[in-house]
């Protein structure tokens, strides 16, 4: 179904230079889809990926577009961008770019040099102005389509170690459900998905977040498991508008309810190195009291 839905159309997602949302960028060329890769930079393997495509005989595009998610200016020339590239507006939109805690300013270490929290700027905000911004591209060309956030298991539960990660991708969740209706009321689908731990640079490419795993112990899904997933929300209609699906096993996924939900399921949910982290909190703290 997402094949023949697909095939010519086009997609912008932020954070596709590497991780999850690289995995979906790959995963709609291979269905047909035209790509605008958002990002401040390519991932390693973002480069090797779109060099090995560069010969294709396919007349599919990938374009990278570098930008920052977190300036609102630069969400609407992405879409700029894309017209000025493929042609009118794309049939996906992906705001899907997010930062961790430990490897950037957050709440603990206490250390901006502006008067807000870049995290929420690009975990929570973006989303948001992404999603406004497509709906009137979308509507002004009379042209429906999907937008896909990405939450977390994170939304479901709190940790005191990374608190704004979670505040953002809670926000997220959310923000999702209450675009349930705009499916009936514009022809616009909003879903989103809500991903365990997963083999990606936000981890690994960072010690601040990679001490949180135990490489023998924790299982990790791998991005590509959750681009499946996203393409499941996006075009099954099992799924209906404003679901957030989480992804924490292989091919295994359920909604994550509004009311009642058990929490997160399946087995890569825990980062077992993580509460070692408390003693850094602990030692903030102390500092503050001095």
């Amino acid at each position: 179904m997402a094949a023949t839905k697909l095939q010519g159309s086009g997609a912008i997602v932020t954070g596709a230079g590497s991780g999850i949302n690289l995995a979906f960028a790959k995963a709609l060329y291979d269905q047909g889809c035209g790509v605008l890769i958002v990002d401040v930079a390519l991932h390693r393997d973002a480069v090797a990926w779109i060099e090995s495509i560069r010969g294709s005989s396919s007349k599919t595009k990938v374009v990278f577009h570098k930008s920052d998610a977190s300036k609102w200016t630069k969400l609407d020339e992405a879409f700029d961008a894309f017209a000025d590239t493929f042609g009118g507006v794309p049939y996906i939109v992906c705001p899907g770019a997010g930062i961790y805690e430990p490897s950037h300013n957050g709440f603990w270490r206490d250390d901006d040099v502006d008067d807000h929290y870049k995290i929420l700027d690009i975990n929570l905000l973006h989303p948001i102005k992404m999603t406004r911004i497509a709906i009137r591209r979308m509507l002004r060309h009379k042209s429906p389509g999907i937008i896909c956030c990405v939450s977390s298991i994170g939304a479901q539960k709190p940790s005191v170690i990374t608190p704004l990660y979670h505040v953002s991708k809670s926000g997220v969740s959310n923000f999702i459900r209450c675009m349930a209706s705009l499916d009936e009321m514009a022809g616009i689908r909003v879903v989103g998905v809500a991903p365990g731990i997963i083999k990606t640079p936000l981890y690994f490419d960072h010690p601040e977040a990679e001490r949180f795993i135990d490489k023998e112990k924790d299982f990790m899904l791998e991005p590509e498991h959750v681009a499946r997933a996203m393409l499941a929300v996006c075009f099954d209609s099992k799924y209906p508008a404003g679901t957030v699906l989480e992804v924490t096993d292989v091919d295994n996924w359920r909604e994550v309810m509004l009311l009642n939900d058990p929490g997160p399921q399946g087995r890569a949910i825990l980062a077992s190195k993580k509460q070692e982290a408390l003693s850094d909190v602990l030692a903030i703290l102390e500092q503050d009291k001095q």
